[in-house]
C-alpha cells in the first residue's frame, strides 16, 4: 500500500473518530436528567394546547349548531306559514322575521331555506319567495358578500343566491366576474349569466381569457336548454369562433352542433386551419353531425393534413357520408400503411360504392395481405 493511500486512510479513520466523539458526547448530554425533564415539559404543554385548541373548536362547533336548531325553530314555522298563505306576505309578518336576523348565520339559514323552498314551487309561490328575499332586504347582504369579502367561496355563493332568486338586475354586477380568476366564482357568474338572461348572457365569452373546462361547457349547454326562450345567436357565433382563447372556439363549435347552425359550415370549415389539436378535433366532429352535400368533400380534402385521431373521426363519418363521388379519393387512403385507417377506407368504400365490395375483393386478389383480413370483417359485419 502507497504512503498517500495510508495517510489517506488514516485521516478518514481521525474525522470518522471526532465525528462518533462529537455525536456521542451530544447524546450524552441530552440524555442528561436537566434535558430530559424541558423535553418532558415542552411536549406537556404542546399536548395541553392541542386539547386546549381541540376543546375550543368542538365547543364553538356544538354552539352553532345549538344556534342553528334555535333558528330553525324559530324561522320554519314563520316561513311556511308565509308560503301557505294564499296572499301577500304582510308588514306584521316580515317584521317578525326580521326579527330573527340578527346575525349572519340566521341570515345564511333564511337564505337557504328561501332558494331551498323556491327550488320545490313555482308560479305565484316562487314569486311570494323572492318577494320575502327583497322586503327582509337579503339581496344587499348576497351583494356584499360579491362586492366586500375577500374568499373565493363566499363570493361565489352571493353569486349563487343572486341568480337562484331571480334578480335580473344584477346581472351586470355577476357579469364582472364572469372572467375571475378563480375557477369557481366565474364559473358560477358564467352560470348565472345564463340563469338570468339566457342566450343574450353568453357575451361574457368575448372577455374570457381563462380556459372553460369541459364540464363547465356541459353545464352552461344543460343551464341553456333549461331558458324557456330560444334565442338565435348565429350572428354572435362567428366572433367567437375566433377568439383568441381555444375553449371559446370549442364551445362555440359545440352550440353549433346543439342549435344545427347550417349557415355557419363555412366557418366552422375554417376552424380546420386553427393553431389548436382541440379545435380541429371539434371541427371535425361538428361538420360530420352538421352535414351537407359539400362535407365528405370537405374532410376528405383535409384528411393528408389531419392527425390520425381526425383522420379516423373522418373515416367513421365517411362510412354514412361518402358517396360514389368520393370512392377515388378513399382508394388513395385505402394504400395507407396504418392497417387500422385501411380498415375504415375499406369501410367506407363498402358503402360509398354499390360496387364497393368488388373493388376490395379485387384489391385482395392482387393483395391478399391484409386486405382479405379485411373484406372478411366487412362481410363478416355486414
Amino acid at each position: 500500500m502507497s504512503l498517500a493511500v495510508q495517510i489517506k486512510c488514516a485521516s478518514l479513520f481521525i474525522g470518522n473518530y471526532f465525528t462518533l466523539n462529537i455525536v456521542q458526547n451530544f447524546l450524552n448530554k441530552l440524555m442528561s436528567v436537566p434535558i430530559l425533564l424541558l423535553i418532558i415539559k415542552v411536549m406537556l404543554v404542546l399536548m395541553v394546547l392541542l386539547i386546549i385548541t381541540i376543546y375550543i373548536y368542538l365547543s364553538a362547533k356544538k354552539q352553532r349548531h345549538f344556534q342553528l336548531l334555535k333558528i330553525r325553530s324559530n324561522l320554519d314555522p314563520l316561513i311556511t306559514q308565509i308560503i301557505v298563505d294564499e296572499s301577500s306576505a304582510t308588514d306584521q309578518q316580515i317584521q317578525e322575521l326580521k326579527k330573527h336576523l340578527k346575525t349572519p348565520l340566521a341570515k345564511r339559514f333564511m337564505i337557504e331555506e328561501l332558494i331551498r323552498s323556491k327550488q320545490n314551487y313555482s308560479g305565484e309561490i316562487a314569486e311570494k319567495i323572492i318577494d320575502i328575499y327583497l322586503k327582509l332586504d337579503l339581496k344587499k347582504y348576497s351583494l356584499n358578500k360579491i362586492n366586500k369579502d375577500k374568499n373565493w367561496y363566499v363570493k361565489a355563493r352571493g353569486i349563487q343566491e343572486l341568480y337562484m332568486m331571480e334578480q335580473k338586475k344584477s346581472y351586470p354586477e355577476i357579469y364582472e366576474y364572469t372572467d375571475a380568476k378563480n375557477e369557481f366564482v366565474r364559473n358560477e357568474a358564467q352560470i348565472g349569466m345564463i340563469h338570468l338572461i339566457g342566450f343574450k348572457g353568453l357575451h361574457f365569452l368575448e372577455r374570457v381569457t381563462h380556459p372553460i373546462t369541459d364540464w363547465q361547457q356541459l353545464k352552461l349547454l344543460e343551464q341553456l336548454k333549461l331558458y324557456p326562450k330560444k334565442t338565435d345567436i348565429s350572428a354572435d357565433i362567428p366572433s367567437w369562433l375566433t377568439s383568441h382563447n381555444d375553449s371559446v372556439v370549442v364551445f362555440a363549435l359545440k352550440l353549433c352542433e346543439e342549435y344545427q347552425y347550417y349557415q355557419l359550415i363555412s366557418d366552422i370549415t375554417n376552424c380546420l386551419n386553427h393553431h389548436s389539436p382541440e379545435v380541429k378535433t371539434r371541427a371535425v366532429e361538428t361538420l360530420i353531425n352538421l352535414e351537407n352535400n359539400e362535407t365528405p368533400n370537405v374532410l376528405l380534402n383535409y384528411f393528408r393534413w389531419a392527425p390520425r385521431k381526425d383522420q379516423i373521426l373522418i373515416l367513421d363519418g365517411m362510412a354514412h357520408l361518402a358517396t360514389e363521388e368520393n370512392t377515388e379519393k378513399l382508394l388513395e387512403i385505402l394504400d395507407s400503411t396504418d392497417d387500422t385507417i385501411k380498415l375504415k377506407a375499406a369501410i367506407a368504400i363498402a358503402h360509398a360504392s354499390k360496387s364497393g365490395l368488388k373493388i376490395l375483393e379485387e384489391k385482395s386478389n392482387l393483395q391478399p395481405e391484409p386486405y382479405q383480413r379485411i373484406l372478411l370483417h366487412i362481410l363478416t359485419e355486414s
